[in-house]
């Protein structure tokens, strides 16, 4: 029995790691497209009403088999101009860090992918609150945020996982980032 046991854990380990390693080119509208990790899937609407309620629905939102991590494409209604990157990476910058009780960027940059430039922040970011009882709760999470200015609009690209799984997703993250390809 404990030897079934092992390697039912061996396996699933790998198949974890294979889905995490193996990427496929998603075109998530006409003029947008990124490879997605295997190990993702569409985030079914249910559960995106119940994660990210908002007014906006997002381009796109993938989420993981088993829920754990999370990967979304959005647009801002906001008007920007072409040469705002400057701008917009210190208005940004502020914005996370005001969501967040604590922040600790990892980069926080411009770079260019496929010869377009992408704001980028990868970031820990922990909310703490205290309830009437004194009790005080925290959720930390790891996030890797690229903006792109397009069309005069913002693209979002948002990646997030706990802190906790900040080792597992971080190189997927990465590597489904610097695939994005816009037309």
């Amino acid at each position: 029995m404990r030897v079934a046991l092992n390697i039912f854990i061996f396996c699933s380990l790998n198949a974890t790691v294979w889905a995490q390693e193996s990427y496929t080119r998603q075109k998530i509208t006409p003029n947008i497209s990124m490879k997605i990790s295997d190990y993702f899937q569409i985030m079914p609407p249910q559960q995106l009403l119940d994660r990210y309620a908002s007014s906006r629905i997002p381009i796109a939102m993938f989420t993981t088999l088993d829920g754990s991590a999370d990967l979304g494409i959005n647009q801002t209604a906001t008007q920007w101009g072409s040469n705002d990157i400057d701008i917009l990476l210190d208005f940004y910058k502020a914005s996370i860090a005001n969501l967040y009780s604590h922040t600790d960027f990892i980069q926080s940059k411009i770079i260019k992918v496929n010869d377009r430039q992408f704001i980028v922040f990868e970031f820990l970011g922990e909310i703490t609150e205290e309830s009437l009882l004194g009790r005080v709760s925290s959720i930390k999470k790891y996030n890797y945020i690229q903006y792109a200015l397009y069309k005069s609009k913002v693209l979002l690209f948002n990646f997030n996982c706990s802190a906790n799984d900040q080792q597992k997703w971080q190189s997927v993250a990465s590597e489904m980032m610097s695939s994005i390809r816009l037309k």
